[in-house]
């Protein structure tokens, strides 16, 4: 629940499938329209988007959109709304399909917009967790029906009782297994232990169900 699902696009023309079949010589690269670009990042993906460049020193990381200080429930959770899109270090390469995703005069690392594009939230990489989860917060209230942020609450709160589940599991099971080791699988406070592990994985389960439904908002009408 608290990971980050990447999208990674790649660009391919006619040409560059048939090329790839052996058939004749790759097509010439050459940067595509930013609004091209744009629409072939986004692809048919309906939510809004978060587009993450790579560079030299947080290449292969999430560093750009993740503390290395502070605590990234929030940011994680929010990401389950949005079409996550990492692209390479060498987009900004001129001939790259995907350049005029970036601004050329002072490229941002991250991008966070909205599905139809009226909103575009540029950010440098080095952004405060406020910053951040403000271009995020801003976009949900604009794509999703209802309240994207009363949802959010109620997430952290359904996580905090998921870690307290899973330690009570975790200490009934090494309980159970103790007893049934000394005891055997049939004796009766294995049996009761064992109503007792039932029980509390039909908790579990049911808080699971109940985060699967917190997540999914509906986008609003055109979007």
């Amino acid at each position: 629940m608290l990971k980050l699902e990447w999208d990674f696009p790649v660009f391919m023309t006619e040409a560059d499938t048939v090329a790839l079949e052996g058939s004749r010589a790759k097509s010439r690269r050459e940067a595509l329209p930013r609004d091209e670009a744009v629409k072939y990042v986004l692809g048919d993906d309906p939510r809004p988007v978060v587009v993450m460049r790579e560079c030299g020193w947080c290449e292969g990381s999430d560093d750009a959109l993740l503390s290395t200080r502070l605590d990234n429930e929030r940011t994680l959770l929010m990401s389950h709304w949005f079409h996550m899109v990492k692209l390479p270090n060498h987009v900004l390469e001129e001939d790259h399909p995907f350049r005029n995703v970036f601004d050329g005069k002072d490229p941002a690392h991250l991008v966070v917009m909205s599905r139809d594009g009226s909103i575009v939230r540029p950010l440098s990489g080095e952004q405060s967790q406020t910053e951040l989860w403000n271009s995020l917060e801003e976009v949900l209230s604009e794509a999703y029906e209802g309240d994207p942020d009363k949802a959010l609450k109620r997430m952290v709160r359904v996580l905090d009782e998921l870690d307290e589940l899973d330690d009570k599991g975790a200490r009934l099971a090494a309980k159970y297994e103790e007893i049934v080791e000394d005891k055997g699988p049939r004796s009766s406070k294995a049996k009761k232990l064992k109503k007792d592990l039932d029980k509390h994985e039909a908790k579990l389960a049911a808080a699971r169900r109940q985060m699967e439904e917190l997540q999914d908002l509906p986008l609003k009408t055109g979007e």
